[in-house]
């Protein structure tokens, strides 16, 4: 295996001590340790995830311990060209020399928003947040700003700022969400006709495993919020730079009036947009969504070197290649060696399934998996994520890790 720094990927000698005794330390201080729930570290997995990671590079980082990983989680998805990108750095040093955030505008907003508006169907204007679920909760006002009525249907996860059935949500704000799952169309018609004309807007976020349902279930969304008077948004949080540089509405070719862009667009330095039909984007003065940080030049810096890589190199081509050798040298190793699982859904954007039908027994498999396959110097997510800096070799690596995990935990009577 590949020596990095003095630790050997795949060594059982792996240890993440310093992670875990630093991480106790975290706990005192931070509620959870961590600013983000999905990267808390888990206890039973004490001896094998790391809490803390210190450097990043290509497809590859390194922890507190110095142990070397090649990442497939790349930030919980934002990196899509590599950690430590050239052509990012070195824009992102050229304005820090000129400075970050100003007494007003800087130029680069208006650059990176016509590159936008360029690239993305649905963008006729755009405006500037820092994450993805504030421009999802800018984009929630703006349509109820606009069609005058209260309630938003969703789909899927838009942050935590619209995340309404859990603890220090008041009733009367939950009772402007309604929910409904991606694919069920009949859900969402019954919602309409129960309440024609008091939904503001219908709000999306592609399912990961079933996404390829979008081909039928998102022009349908199209037509039923058309028909009721609602707006369609899209959340493109993940699937923007990514499924396609214009995401779900360019792959499915479903043009919505409002979508949010974040991720991706900035290969992880904070920025996020929001954008779509120019006449409901003017609302919002009147609405009034402004933010200190929302024209940060940095992170701008990093969108406009990201758009221009998009644009001289094929990296979504990429991005599905490198989905397509991961899902299918998986589906080949759990085929040979018996074991139910794999990929679901579409390469740069592929689920992690064991398949089982107990839900808590799939969970169970999957938190396995994750610890062979960290100890032996990889990590992996629910959503495997490939970046442009994955080369072929990288993923054949991850694959023998893979192979050997799987091994591994079939030897011990873990499938039975």
């Amino acid at each position: 295996m590949k020596t990095t720094e003095g630790k050997r990927i795949g060594s059982q000698a792996r240890g993440v001590e310093q992670s875990w005794q630093l991480y106790e330390r975290a706990a005192h201080y931070i509620p959870m340790g961590t600013q983000t729930h999905s990267k808390a570290p888990r206890a039973h997995l004490r001896t094998q995830e790391p809490c803390f990671i210190v450097r990043g590079k290509g497809c590859r980082v390194w922890d507190l311990d110095g142990n070397e990983y090649i990442d497939l989680r790349n930030g919980l998805g934002p990196i899509t060209l590599g950690y430590g990108f050239p052509a990012v750095d070195e824009a992102l040093r050229r304005q820090l020399e000129s400075g970050t955030v100003f007494s007003y505008a800087h130029p680069l907003e208006v650059e990176v928003a016509a590159s936008l508006v360029a690239a993305i169907p649905c963008a006729e204007s755009v405006r500037f947040l820092k994450t993805g679920g504030e421009s999802m909760a800018a984009v929630h006002r703006l349509a109820r700003a606009f069609t005058g009525r209260d309630h938003i249907l969703t789909c899927g996860y838009h942050g935590w700022l619209n995340t309404t059935n859990r603890a220090g949500v008041p009733a009367a704000i939950r009772s402007v969400y309604q929910a409904f799952s991606w694919g069920d169309i009949d859900s969402c018609a019954r919602e309409f006709a129960q309440n024609p004309e008091g939904i503001a807007a219908v709000s999306v976020a592609c399912g990961y495993g079933d996404i390829e349902a979008g081909h039928t279930f998102l022009p349908a969304l199209r037509e039923l919020s058309r028909q009721y008077g609602a707006l369609l948004i899209f959340d493109e949080i993940v699937t923007g730079f990514r499924l396609r540089l214009g995401g779900a509405q360019e792959y499915f070719g479903v043009v919505p009036d409002l979508a949010v862009f974040a991720k991706g667009m900035s290969n992880g330095v904070p920025l996020s947009c929001y954008l779509g039909r120019r006449e409901i984007m003017d609302r919002v003065e009147e609405v009034s969504i402004s933010s200190t940080y929302g024209g940060d030049a940095l992170g701008l810096a990093a969108a406009a070197a990201v758009l221009q890589t998009y644009g001289d190199e094929d990296v979504i081509g990429t991005l599905w290649q490198r989905g397509q050798q991961l899902h299918k040298g998986f589906g080949v190793l759990c085929r040979d060696l018996g074991i139910a699982a794999g990929f679901k859904g579409l390469p740069p954007v592929g689920e992690l399934v064991f398949e089982h039908a107990d839900p808590a027994r799939r969970t169970e498999l999957f938190v396995r998996f994750n610890a062979e396959v960290l100890k032996r110097g990889l990590i992996v997510y629910s959503v495997c994520y490939p970046n442009y800096s994955h080369t072929s070799a990288d993923i054949e690596e991850a694959l023998a890790i893979i192979g050997e995990a799987l091994i591994a935990m079939r030897e011990e009577g873990v499938f039975e």
